[in-house]
């Protein structure tokens, strides 16, 4: 587990935790918004004023391919950099924590994938989100795209994050759209870990305590209503933060297969793809895991009562829940309205088929005809595209 700091304001302290993790010469991974926004020039003068030294490489895109990776892992290693700093999303988080591994393991990382096999210990890495987490900040696992967008994932023992320092003062800078996928996303980590298969009561902990937090907290952050240093701001992201963890451990389920090939024919944003399906997944999975499924829908009514009378789901309607949450939030629940073919279906749910590790996760055995039937269920179903 990595050590975790939530600090408003903590971006400032970022060059004393780099220090003393033994980082001198640190590469500060980030994209080229992150960069326009300051804040990886912020992190590299923390690190710079602590004694370090410090390059910005900013050349991560969304759903990084290994190409990407590869050259990062270049500049690791052409640089002498003994660590690295990732400063933005989920995105920047993978490439920079397989790019570490891969400096240590050598080879081209398509060689790596699978579980457990990137297993030599790289230069340290530091995660500084700039989105509320999304669960590559906690997880020995990275997720990246291969030759025609296929999502493939590396993991090993040493590649989560060594420290996490997130600072709710830099989402003031992220666009709406990533924010809401983000904790989109967040919300179906906590979700599908208290499901699945692999879920153990330590799992359940941080997945009761993720879904509390983020239900609570993500309808006043993403209205715009406290500031992103505020405290449902900290609340938000300690939740992202716990599912993350849940996430981790227990692994995702079914959605994920399904968003997958979303992303990688569609380039649909991870987040988003998986929101656009989870609907369809969890009237599904309610009749496998009811009771699960209620216990969840009570708890998230239960903190909505709180904030928002009238707004979480009915008496163990999981599935309603996340789809008003979703409409709530302005995000088309519609795969016919991100450009997906209907007759690409069949297709999709064939791409879907080869993420089993998640697949079994799931509380139900699910066949290709089976995942036909739920994209089905997501391509005509939600409201109006934004």
């Amino acid at each position: 587990m990595p050590r975790l700091a939530v600090r408003p304001g903590g971006l400032a302290s970022c060059g004393e935790l780099v220090a003393g993790l033994g980082i001198r010469r640190a590469l500060v991974v980030t994209d080229a918004g992150v960069l326009a926004a300051g804040w990886a020039d912020r992190v590299a003068a923390a690190v710079r004023a602590a004694g370090g030294e410090a390059l910005v490489w900013d050349e991560v895109r969304p759903d990084p391919a290994d190409e990407l990776v590869h050259r990062c892992r270049d500049a690791v290693l052409a640089g002498g950099h003994d660590g690295l700093v990732a400063v933005g999303g989920g995105s920047t988080i993978d490439a920079a924590k397989a790019a570490a591994g891969l400096a240590a393991a050598g080879g081209l990382l398509p060689e790596y994938e699978g579980l457990g096999r990137l297993a030599a210990p790289g230069p340290p890495v530091v995660a500084v989100p700039t989105t509320p987490c999304g669960g590559a900040e906690v997880s020995r696992h990275a997720v990246l795209a291969g030759p025609q967008g296929r999502k493939y994932a590396v993991s090993g023992p040493h590649l989560a994050p060594r420290a996490v320092l997130v600072d709710p003062d830099t989402f003031a800078t992220a666009p709406r759209d990533v924010l809401v996928d983000t904790v989109l996303d967040s919300l179906i980590h906590a979700v599908e870990a208290f499901l699945a298969r692999a879920a153990t009561p330590y799992t359940d902990l941080f997945a009761r305590a993720a879904v509390a937090a983020i239900t609570r907290a993500a309808g006043p952050v993403l209205a715009g209503g406290p500031g992103a240093g505020s405290a449902a701001a900290t609340e938000l992201v300690t939740g992202c933060l716990a599912a993350g963890v849940a996430m981790s451990e227990a692994n995702a389920g079914v959605i994920h297969a399904l968003g997958y090939p979303l992303t990688g024919v569609y380039s649909i944003p991870h987040g988003r793809a998986n929101a656009l399906v989870a609907g369809a997944a969890l009237r599904v999975l309610a009749g496998a895991a009811p009771d699960r499924c209620a216990e969840l829908a009570a708890l998230w009514s239960a903190q909505s009562d709180a904030t928002r009378p009238g707004s979480g789901p009915a008496a163990g309607d999981l599935a309603g829940g996340f789809g008003a949450l979703v409409r709530r939030l302005g995000v088309s629940g519609c795969l016919a309205g991100y450009g997906v073919p209907r007759d690409r279906l069949p297709e999709l749910a064939g791409l879907a088929c080869g993420y089993q590790p998640v697949l079994r996760n799931s509380p139900l055995d699910l066949t290709e005809a089976d995942l036909v039937r739920l994209y089905e269920d997501a391509w005509g179903d939600g409201g109006p595209v934004r």
